[in-house]
């Protein structure tokens, strides 16, 4: 993920000439951080879920508490692009900080109900509602001092990876949790299948809403970008989405129907069998299907053969790590820290990478000094991902010692 995001945020135009083999393998290899975040996302709910069983919490339980983080998960989505947003215009013209930090009532009661539960001022039965309510008072203020006139407000919107893995999670929810295995495997499997031998048709439905004309509609009507947002969830180009549900939410479904392979005393040559198996099936399928349009990169984008091939890669990382002996685990604690705590060290890099303090190296780096500040950036991440782990710890400890006494 870091490496793909240095690499596509920094690289000089024109970098890769001179060094098109090393460019391609990293755009290759960077290009897998996507479907596995989303592929690791369906299995790690999946596991959670057979962990919360094992403590004896019922079906409705369990499923309740998946769609719960799901749905939170789409808020800190949302929150995430409302901060890039915000920070990203923190010095232009007309919008920005200085409107959101305007002081008036909103403002100010959004701010007060925030920092006073943070800050454990004020510790009311429902904390969580006066948080999120509290923030929810600084975006009206914002909206209300006509931030939805400015054209940034539409990056806010835009569907993200994070969005679509939320969405995957509630979906997965729904199919999977607190079901019979043999059932939940088997309707999780069957959604995969389903969204990805209907990912071809559906760009083709809904491609006429990425052309030049339709987004220049979209952008003079706020209003209509916002009916837009549902469609572009299903399936979207750039600036509409970077990712979508067809067929990105396949990638977590299967994640959660593969999950079970995870845990049995054979996992390793089970999973390194059904990516081989995976394989197969997507060159078997290839000549056999006739996608729907002949666009230069549609396949790439669109074939279900493509996505069998990208699952059956991350299925076969998987499963060759259960092969990594145990004596191995010391050395590789630093990427155990990165796993546990992927959500900040995402939104970190993210900002890093693409926000405003690395303004001077956006599209400036020459490719041989990327690959060295990808380490840089990695670096920096895992030490970002090491202060939150660290600060979160104290929390708990602090609001532990609260409780007791």
């Amino acid at each position: 993920m870091v490496e793909v995001h240095v690499l596509d945020a920094w690289t000089v135009p024109g970098g890769r000439l001179g060094h098109e083999r090393l460019y391609d393998a990293l755009q290759f290899i960077g290009g897998l951080a996507a479907p596995g975040f989303l592929y690791m996302a369906g299995i790690s709910q999946s596991l959670a879920d057979q962990a919360a069983a094992r403590r004896g919490a019922g079906p409705a339980a369990r499923r309740s508490a998946a769609v719960d983080r799901g749905i939170w998960l789409l808020g800190v989505a949302y929150l995430f692009r409302i901060f890039s947003f915000v920070a990203g215009g923190a010095w232009g013209p007309g919008w920005g900080l200085p409107y959101v930090l305007g002081v008036d009532v909103l403002a100010v009661v959004g701010f007060g109900a925030t920092l006073a539960v943070k800050l454990g001022a004020w510790h009311p039965r429902r904390p969580r509602l006066v948080l999120w309510g509290g923030l929810g008072l600084v975006l009206a203020d914002f909206l209300w001092k006509g931030g939805w006139r400015w054209d940034g407000w539409q990056d806010v919107v835009k569907v993200d990876v994070l969005n679509v893995i939320a969405v995957g999670m509630v979906a997965s929810a729904w199919l999977g949790i607190g079901r019979r295995r043999w059932v939940g495997v088997s309707l999780e499997a069957a959604a995969a299948v389903l969204a990805i031998l209907a990912t071809p048709w559906v760009a083709v439905w809904l491609g006429w809403r990425d052309q030049p004309e339709q987004l220049a509609r979209l952008a003079a009507h706020p209003l209509e970008r916002l009916l837009d947002v549902p469609l572009a969830y299903l399936h979207g180009r750039p600036p509409r989405s970077q990712f979508d549900l067809f067929n990105w939410i396949a990638f977590l479904l299967a994640g959660a129907a593969i999950a079970p392979l995870a845990t049995g005393r054979s996992r390793p040559v089970a999973l390194l069998s059904l990516a081989a198996a995976l394989h197969l099936l997507g060159r078997a399928i290839d000549p056999l299907l006739r996608l729907p349009s002949v666009e230069p990169g549609f396949w790439w984008r669109e074939s279900p053969s493509w996505f069998l091939t990208r699952l059956a890669i991350c299925v076969a990382i998987s499963g060759a790590l259960q092969l990594v002996p145990g004596r191995a685990e010391p050395l590789l604690r630093w990427l155990s820290l990165l796993g546990r705590q992927s959500l900040p060290g995402y939104m970190v890099s993210v900002e890093l990478t693409y926000g405003g303090a690395a303004a001077a190296l956006a599209r400036a780096v020459p490719m041989p000094w990327v690959v060295g500040l990808m380490v840089d950036m990695a670096l920096a991440t895992w030490v970002a991902c090491r202060a939150w782990e660290w600060w979160t710890g104290r929390e708990r400890r602090r609001a532990a010692a609260s409780s007791a006494a």
